[in-house]
């Protein structure tokens, strides 16, 4: 089994619609020695980016204006798009999905678990915690080849971590 990606390898898009709270994520991943950083202030963005160029993995708020995080990820997982988000379908994606939130409810992560999430980190966010999801999602990760891009190793898709 080939070895993971390290941090400085992977690429992450964070969705988040507070643009404080977004910078300061960006800042906390930089400090992580993430190089790829993609940003987007909502679900319907961050689909449309993702349209453009995958990441390896995606770390969104649950509670966001017209789209809130768990739709994100039901669209995502399904290849389905919210209206007016160009294009109107996508093959499903089974991206590593973090919810960075200040809402933890066992009901919200029940629906988050159910919708195909990948882990849970509360804000505050604490660097250390998130260094700590992120490597184990980098471990599964390969590097990529010259031609196809990053592949997965053994199984693709979700990744389960403890919450």
């Amino acid at each position: 089994m080939a070895a993971g990606l390290r941090l400085e390898e992977i690429s992450v898009l964070v969705v988040e619609d507070d643009a404080f709270t977004r910078n300061l994520i960006v800042s906390i991943l930089r400090g992580l020695c993430v190089r790829s950083i993609t940003e987007a202030e909502g679900a319907g963005p961050a689909l449309e980016k993702l349209s453009e160029q995958p990441v390896d993995v995606i770390l969104s708020d649950i509670q966001m204006a017209q789209v809130n995080g768990i739709e994100f990820l039901r669209h995502l997982r399904s290849g389905t798009r919210p209206a007016g988000v160009v294009p109107p379908r996508a093959q499903p994606s089974q991206t590593p999905f973090i919810f960075l939130t200040a809402h933890a409810s066992a009901k919200l992560v029940e629906m988050a678990r159910a919708a195909g999430v990948s882990a849970f980190l509360t804000k505050p966010i604490r660097p250390a915690l998130l260094r700590d999801r992120l490597v184990q999602i980098a471990a599964t990760l390969r590097q990529a080849d010259p031609i196809g891009g990053l592949e997965r190793q053994d199984q693709p898709g979700r990744v389960d971590l403890p919450a």
